[in-house]
């Protein structure tokens, strides 16, 4: 199934829904930065709450910067998703792995708080227009969803709940999405509808069956609200594709050794005779040629 998000309305659009999948994203960041199973779980979390964000941008070229920094093992992260659907991303230490921990129902889960550790979640709105939108808060445990609800919180008064989970099987992962319910400003100070949002999401057992049971992102926001605003979204709103996909390209790399002075670059002929740049978004590898790097010193 390819990847998705999927927008929907409900209590007569006092309530946004938001649901989102990163499956097939997920297995290609997996393999360009061979992600450890602890590691592809925090990434594709982190894919799915970036694009949940930028999601409700109302520009197609908006982008959305997701970053940690943190004093754990994973040694932070970074993710940068457009309102487009398309996003890319990589976690400082992509070979990380701790054990599972056994939580209170006797399953085993991954310990998303040792491997994040303390710090900060950073969020940056980009829409193109004049300075992006920057907000910083402090991580609430690392599992992402509990995080990106205390940043809609506190960072944009927004009262919301936060589902993000996957799933694996054997050396694949199967499942990775997220979906972000919200009420709407305007709508915020009322307490019926706040009610309601909570009650409808205590109903959620476990995200990660629900979207591992289903092709289907609209069934499962209707587990939750079954009673959807049909006709508040069209048919070309309501579902977008998503795609890992890297702004990189080696027309970005010539113009970055364009910047180094030339006495650096005379220092790469002597030594290297080549350059080779690699994308930390995508692991890209890009070569400049002898003969490129001395076009740069003689121009």
């Amino acid at each position: 199934m390819e990847d998705k998000i999927v927008r929907a309305t409900a209590a007569n659009g006092g309530i946004r829904l938001i649901a989102v999948t990163v499956t097939e994203s997920l297995k290609e960041a997996k393999e360009r930065h061979k992600l450890s199973f602890l590691t592809t779980a925090i990434l594709g979390r982190s894919f799915s709450a970036a694009l949940l964000l930028a999601s409700s941008m109302k520009i197609m070229h908006g982008r959305v910067t997701f970053r940690i920094r943190s004093d754990g093992p994973l040694k932070g992260l970074l993710v940068d998703a457009g309102r487009d659907g398309k996003v890319r991303g990589y976690v400082g230490d992509p070979n990380l792995e701790l054990d599972l921990i056994k939580n209170k129902d006797g399953k085993f889960n991954f310990n998303f708080k040792e491997a994040v550790g303390t710090g900060y979640l950073n969020v940056i709105r980009d829409n193109g227009t004049g300075d992006p939108f920057t907000s910083t808060v402090e991580l609430i445990n690392g599992t992402i969803a509990e995080d990106l609800a205390s940043y809609l919180l506190h960072s944009e008064q927004t009262p919301s709940v936060v589902f993000i989970g996957e799933k694996f099987q054997k050396s694949d992962v199967i499942c990775s999405g997220g979906l972000l319910a919200q009420v709407l400003p305007k709508k915020e100070t009322d307490p019926l509808l706040i009610s309601l949002l909570e009650e409808r999401c205590r109903e959620m057992k476990s995200f990660s069956e629900e979207l591992h049971g289903t092709n289907n992102l609209l069934s499962v926001i209707k587990k939750i609200f079954p009673d959807i605003d049909d006709l508040a979204i069209s048919e070309n709103a309501r579902s977008q594709q998503i795609e890992f996909k890297c702004r990189c390209s080696r027309e970005r790399s010539l113009g970055a050794m364009k910047m180094l002075d030339k006495k650096e670059l005379r220092d790469i002929l002597e030594k290297d005779k080549k350059a080779e740049l690699v994308c930390e978004f995508c692991k890209e590898k890009y070569v400049i040629t002898f003969d490129e790097i001395k076009a740069m010193v003689d121009s």
